[in-house]
């Protein structure tokens, strides 16, 4: 797959390039398969944060794992974002790209499924009981918000330890599970 004339960050600032993925992986121009336009669009990658703990908004650079954003120009999140904090409107999601492979495009999920296995199910809650977030078995969570339940509901996915979230209302958003907390917005919550 390329990503023809994207825009990425590169030392102090950003350029427009060609990005390759094939293997997992960042590569090379030159590689064969479809070819998307990235005219206008930005490009970051999710990469694991310097302390070891969760992932960060990254700069693309061949041979790293393929777990990259594409969003337009104007709402590319600044490098070293934590990725928990990055929430993007859903039509301005054209591609999440997880392990090489697109699981979210121009917005819309791709087949795959929510938590194989349900090792993250059940209900997770942050440390002032203010937020209960329930991750349910078939892929949709349902979050209470200071006693308001509903507050938010959606679909989420989950890869390795890190979770997708689309909202009912047309957003993205992120999180991180980071030993045993999930770090999503500005909350850390515990599986109760």
């Amino acid at each position: 797959m390329l990503f023809k004339d994207i825009q990425v960050y590169e030392g102090s600032g950003t350029v427009v390039t060609d990005v390759a993925v094939a293997d997992g992986r960042v590569g090379r121009a030159g590689v064969g398969g479809e070819v998307v336009d990235g005219r206008g669009l930005g490009m970051v990658a999710v990469v694991p944060a310097p302390d070891g703990r969760g992932h960060v908004v990254g700069a693309v650079a061949a041979g790293r794992p393929a777990d990259l954003l594409v969003v337009p120009q104007r709402v590319m999140p600044r490098l070293g974002t934590p990725w928990w904090r990055v929430i993007v409107g859903r039509d301005d999601v054209r591609a999440l790209v997880s392990g090489g492979r697109i699981v979210v495009r121009d917005g819309e999920p791709v087949e795959r499924p929510a938590d194989a296995g349900g090792a993250r199910t059940g209900v997770w809650v942050d440390r002032a009981d203010w937020l209960h977030q329930e991750l349910l078995p078939h892929g949709r969570y349902d979050e209470t918000r200071g006693g308001r339940r509903h507050a938010y509901t959606g679909r989420y996915w989950v890869d390795g330890d890190r979770i997708d979230y689309l909202d009912d209302t047309g957003f993205y958003a992120f999180g991180d599970f980071i030993g045993d907390e999930l770090h999503h917005a500005e909350f850390v919550m515990r599986r109760r």
